[in-house]
């Protein structure tokens, strides 16, 4: 049985940290794109909650992939006026898909990360013990696009953000 996620903007870094991992445009075949995340990348992000007011956040992450680009760890840290989050993630590309897990250390949360491939960036499935979420990522060569739609019944309804590196 799932547990309801309640009042917990803090999983719109949550939900970032696993759509950074994947702001590239190929697999681990053509690992160039995934090494191109190496470094710092930063940006802001918006949590558009089921009620109330929508909640600015702004965030730092840190890529350090594997020499060969089929695994990588991230670092994340965001902040809000009212949360925080200190996350890290573990990701695995293979033939076009993604699998991986994230914890966040501050609210003691973690899940799994499952997706696919597209030309443009990633339809991404995130399971939790507070929620399911799909997001699409659009990536470009100096930025990352991040859409991502809660289930029904949440407290938070939608999250979107941009994160660059140039």
């Amino acid at each position: 049985m799932k547990r309801r996620l309640r009042s917990k903007p803090c999983a719109l870094p949550i939900l970032l940290l696993a759509a950074g991992l994947f702001a590239t445009g190929s697999t681990a075949q053509n690992p160039d794109p995934i090494l191109s995340l190496a470094g710092r990348w930063a940006g802001n992000a918006l949590l558009v909650p089921a009620s109330g007011p929508n909640e600015p956040y702004t965030c730092v992450a840190t890529y350090f992939p594997t020499s060969d680009g089929a695994r990588m760890t991230q670092n994340l840290r965001c902040k809000s006026a009212n949360y925080q989050f200190d996350g890290t993630a573990q990701l695995q590309i293979t033939a076009g898909k993604i699998t991986g897990r994230w914890q966040d250390k501050i609210n003691n949360m973690d899940g799994i990360v499952n997706g696919t491939v597209k030309p443009d960036g990633f339809d991404i499935l995130l399971t939790g013990d507070f929620f399911d979420a799909k997001m699409t990522v659009t990536t470009g060569a100096c930025q990352q696009s991040i859409s991502i739609v809660l289930e029904e019944g949440l407290p938070i309804k939608k999250i979107s953000g941009v994160l660059k590196k140039c």
